[in-house]
């Protein structure tokens, strides 16, 4: 099968504007170092990106990779590096639309809405549509899958995976195998009516894609993540927060390369707690669902989440399949954490996750609704984010909760969503999502569905997009 182009990021540089990675290494910005949480504006890059979901990933080189999405209709994703030993910030790609060659087309690449995921040296992840609304679906030609060689700086674009299919939104790879997966959705109604969410694989030495199963029939869907364990079984649920689906209140999908085939555990997801041990409502369990996950280092085992907007359980827990499923056995809770969504991260032998203060605003208030109430309003309320943590090493179900301080920047700023978070061993962790910005400059220019009677077709808001880093050794 013919694969496609191999492009340099110097020759990005030249079609994109962006930083070359081969740049002359610099020295460390001591003086953003002394922060606790030292953030970067993203806005004053480009001012259509307005919120980043997934899309990041400490690789093994040290430095943190991460996407930067929008909803615009003019204005693709960018993907970046920040090195925790200098404070360095690298622009490889401002807008992947370019990188797919498709600046041409009337539509946009505008999400990295996918995990990024390593394997020999190559990241990996997705793109996803930009605008949600009719002409933007139905001009979409599809989600592309890319590699970023970080050796090199070389991009590999696979190519879109399935026509008119966007991404929505897991990766998962197979070192083993060397086999990529990844999660097929359509937003056309045609095709989601008469089709569904299709399990998709792409071999990484010759590029040839394999439809690996329909897994939603008749309607839109979305799985999030990805585990795909030692015996090169791919695990994954259905995320229930905005679809529904028959016959799926708690399933836990396995599929198997060898025998080809996607098995279903029925209802098998551990019923949803509260810290404090309380059982969630029934409603809230029918949407349990892995909202995060990270593999073990020997893919033997993976720890996941289904708090917030995945049934409400307030517990991190411990998946291994080689235990019985169906009994439960293979579910082991390993503590109270309170509600928590995209925003952890395990970094060390430490559990890091991003809250409201109060534990009740952070059970019932979802921060990507919250960060679009104007500040200036009577309906905004003051609602600080905090960083968190325990230890993955203690014993216990009700381990200590350590409270790394709310996340306000260097210059005062206050963060306002965060759904983006990678940590490292050394006590860095990586957060991208909304703040409150300090000028215009810093501020997230959004596109509008529906014209202003002026004819305007953006507005600028009181929030900004922000790239940050805390060092938890400041505590």
């Amino acid at each position: 099968m013919k694969l496609k182009s191999i492009l340099t990021a110097a020759a990005a540089v030249l079609v994109l504007g962006a930083c070359c990675n081969n740049a002359p290494k610099e020295e460390p910005d001591t003086e953003a170092m002394k922060h606790k949480v030292y953030s970067i504006s993203m806005n004053k890059i480009c001012k259509e990106w307005d919120g980043q979901w997934q899309g990041m990933a400490v690789a093994s080189d040290g430095n943190c990779y991460f996407g930067s999405s929008t909803h615009a209709k003019s204005h693709g994703a960018g993907f970046h590096k920040f090195d925790p030993r200098t404070y360095k910030h690298t622009m490889i790609v401002e807008d992947m639309t370019y990188l797919c060659g498709e600046q041409d087309l009337p539509f946009q690449q505008g999400k990295i809405h996918s995990p990024i995921v390593e394997c020999d040296g190559w990241l990996y992840f997705c793109t996803h549509l930009s605008n949600y609304w009719k002409e933007g679906i139905e001009a979409y030609p599809g989600a592309h899958v890319f590699g970023y060689e970080m050796a090199t700086g070389e991009f590999r674009d696979f190519g879109i995976v399935k026509e008119r299919y966007s991404i929505y939104s897991a990766i998962g790879v197979d070192p083993v195998l060397k086999k990529l997966y990844v999660f097929s959705v359509p937003f056309v109604p045609e095709l989601y009516q008469n089709d569904g969410c299709h399990l998709m694989s792409i071999d990484i030495a010759t590029g040839e894609k394999k439809d690996c199963g329909k897994v939603v029939d008749g309607r839109l869907g979305a799985s999030f993540w990805f585990f795909v364990d030692k015996d090169s079984n791919l695990w994954f649920t259905l995320w229930k927060r905005n679809y529904s689906y028959e016959n799926d209140f708690g399933n836990l999908y396995c599929y198997n390369p060898e025998a080809d085939s996607i098995k279903i555990y029925d209802n098998v997801l551990p019923k949803g707690q509260l810290i404090d041990g309380t059982p969630v409502s029934e409603a809230r369990n029918e949407q349990r669902a892995w909202t995060w996950l990270s593999p073990f280092p020997g893919r033997d085992k993976c720890y996941f989440i289904q708090g917030t907007l995945g049934g409400g359980d307030e517990r991190l827990w411990i998946f291994d399949p080689s235990k019985d499923i169906v009994s439960g056995e293979a579910f082991e809770p390993v503590a109270y954490i309170g509600s928590s969504y995209f925003e952890t991260a395990v970094g060390g032998d430490r559990l890091y996750f991003c809250q409201y203060e109060d534990l009740e605003d952070a059970r019932t208030i979802f921060s990507e609704d919250e960060r679009e109430i104007d500040p200036d309003s009577p309906a905004y309320v003051d609602r600080k984010i905090h960083l968190r943590s325990i230890s993955l090493t203690d014993e216990g179900e009700h381990r200590e909760i350590k409270d790394h301080g709310a996340l306000i920047d260097q210059d005062g700023r206050q963060a306002l969503m965060i759904m983006s978070m990678a940590a490292d061993n050394d006590g860095h962790v990586f957060v991208y999502g909304s703040w409150r910005p300090k000028s215009f400059k810093e501020a997230t220019l959004q596109y509008l569905l529906f014209e202003y009677p002026n004819g305007d077709l953006y507005r600028l808001l009181k929030r900004g997009e922000f790239f940050a880093v805390i060092n938890t050794n400041e505590d």
